[in-house]
This record gives C-alpha cells, sequence and structure tokens, in this order.
C-alpha cells in the first residue's frame, strides 16, 4: 500500500523508470537520425562541389575528395551569371519593400472598423486569391502595359500579397484598440498612429511576410521563362543556372558554358565535370536563403501564430 501511495504521488516503479529511460533513448536516436537523413544531402552537394573534379565517383562524401573551387570561380567569372545574380538580388530587395509598404498600408486600412465599404474590400482581395484571368490573358494585359522584356514584371504584379495582407491586417485587429484611441486624443492622425505606433508593434508579422516574399522573389522561376526568356539581360539566377546545368549535362558549345569551362581550369587543371557544377550551382542558390532565414526566424515564428490563440 505504501508503494502504491508513493505511485500516486509521482514515484515511478522499476519498470516505470526503465520503459521511461528506454523511451528517452529512442526518442535521442530517432531525431539524431532524422537530423542526418535532412542535412547530409546538402552537405553531400558542399563537399561534391568543392572536390577535385577528376576524382569525384558516385557514392556518399563526408569530406571533400581533392579539394577544389575550380567550379565556384568558373561560375563566378561567367559575366552571364553576375548579372543573373544582379537580377536577382534586386528583385529579391525592392520587390519585398514595395511589396511591404502597400500591403501594410492596406491592412491597416482594413483594419478600421470604420471604414466605409471595409466588408466589400475585403471580399475583393479575398476574390483574387481564388479566381484568375488566366496565363494568355495575363500576358496580354502585360504585354498592353509594357512590362514584357522589363524588370518590372518581376516586382510590378507581386506588390499586394493578400495573404500577406490577411495576416498583417489580423494582427493589427488584435492590437489594443486604446492605443489608436489615446493617439487620436493627443492630435495624432492616421499616417503618424501607422509609422509610430503600429509599425514598431507589428515587426514580427512584417518579418514573416517579407520572408515569405523574399523566398517567393528568390526562387522565382516561371515569370523569366514566360515575360523574359528571349531577354537575356533579365535573365534571373534561378533560370540562369537550370540553363547552364542542362548545357553542361548535355555537352553543349554554348559559348558563355565553354567560358566558365576555361575559367575554372585555372591554368590547365581538370575539366569541369557535369556534377560538380550541378553541385557547385545548387549550394550558391541555396546559400543565401540559407542565410537570411536564421536572423528572422523568431519573427518568422511569432508571426505565423497570429490569430491562433485568442483571449
Amino acid at each position: 500500500m505504501k508503494r502504491n501511495a508513493k505511485d500516486k504521488d509521482g514515484f515511478h516503479s522499476p519498470l516505470q523508470r526503465i520503459l521511461d529511460r528506454g523511451f528517452s533513448i529512442f526518442m535521442w536516436v530517432f531525431l539524431i537520425f532524422v537530423f542526418i537523413v535532412t542535412t547530409y544531402p546538402f552537405w553531400h552537394v558542399i563537399m561534391v562541389s568543392l572536390s577535385d573534379p577528376a576524382r569525384v565517383t558516385s557514392g556518399f562524401l563526408l569530406i571533400p575528395n581533392g579539394f577544389s573551387i575550380d567550379a565556384y570561380v568558373a561560375v563566378f567569372t561567367n559575366p552571364r551569371f553576375l548579372n543573373a545574380l544582379w537580377i536577382s538580388v534586386a528583385r529579391s530587395t525592392i520587390g519585398p519593400i514595395l511589396s511591404g509598404i502597400i500591403t501594410m498600408l492596406i491592412a491597416y486600412g482594413l483594419s478600421q472598423r470604420d471604414l466605409p465599404g471595409r466588408r466589400v474590400l475585403n471580399w475583393y482581395f479575398l476574390f483574387t486569391m481564388y479566381f484568375s484571368a488566366g496565363l494568355i490573358p495575363t500576358y496580354l494585359l502585360f504585354q498592353s502595359l509594357g512590362f514584357v522584356g522589363s524588370f518590372w514584371v518581376y516586382v510590378i504584379p507581386t506588390v499586394v500579397n493578400v495573404f500577406g495582407m490577411i495576416l498583417m491586417r489580423t494582427y493589427i485587429e488584435n492590437l489594443p484598440a486604446e492605443l489608436r484611441e489615446s493617439a487620436l486624443i493627443d492630435g495624432a492622425n492616421d499616417l503618424t498612429i501607422f509609422l509610430k505606433i503600429v509599425v514598431p508593434l507589428c515587426k514580427p508579422v512584417i518579418a514573416a511576410v517579407t520572408l515569405f516574399a523574399v523566398v517567393a522573389q528568390w526562387n522565382a522561376y516561371s515569370d523569366t521563362v514566360i515575360y523574359n526568356s528571349m531577354h537575356e539581360h533579365l535573365h534571373t539566377l534561378q533560370y540562369f543556372l537550370v540553363r547552364m546545368v542542362d548545357n553542361v549535362a548535355g555537352g553543349s558549345s554554348d559559348a558563355a558554358m565553354q567560358l566558365a569551362m576555361q575559367a575554372g581550369q585555372q591554368g590547365g587543371g581538370a575539366r569541369l565535370t557535369p556534377q560538380v557544377v550541378r553541385m557547385a550551382v545548387t549550394v550558391i542558390t541555396i546559400v543565401p536563403i540559407a542565410c537570411v532565414y536564421p536572423f528572422m526566424q523568431r519573427y518568422f515564428v511569432k508571426g505565423m501564430m497570429v490569430g491562433s490563440v485568442k483571449g
């Protein structure tokens, strides 16, 4: 009876302690396994990209097989790559900034319950999330506006982020109404309230929406294919890398690829192989986002929790 009483008070029997210890060991082993499975592929890509092209073989790599940066030299000495990198950086900077400003202004306006036509405007923006004109009408519209063959085709169509607007509007609606009322009593107008009260308090959701926009712009590929494939000076990094990998893998005599391979040889070194180039461009594509995400992760989590807890 005493042992049973102790068990009810929180003390476990020897069998229960063994089971708890076994479960903890199992969970640690399982988590380590998941970590290795999810991390190693990217590690393998990095190791292959830093290996000597002549010594790369099929199989797993834990360290570079003969250290070499010929693949990276070949890529970064290509003028077309530098131009594509500049276009991707520009669209991933200008696009999210403009989108964040305009989306935040719309969200603040729609969060005001005394706004005339607020319900109609909310339904109007929500409608655009589910229905679109289609590819051909959209292309003809952009062509008539002069966006085809222009850098702004990457920026203007994404200026209003409806999903981000909904997140921001919900976040602003959850702010205490007394903040705005007290500011109005002190003589502040809506612009002052927006800049000095709302924006500082909305940093988590702004960071979350901005991260979404940056990742979307950086990884964008289809808009280049549809609108700017014939304009080489407007090719993005994603589009350039796919073309370059295809050229290497297919043995194409493309002049830019030949220049990249000659730069990678560095005075008579081994010829770059498709596998090494493919791994190098993969690393170049992933590293910028991987570097940005850790700094915005805490804001990202807070922003995504908008509306999950009430009261």
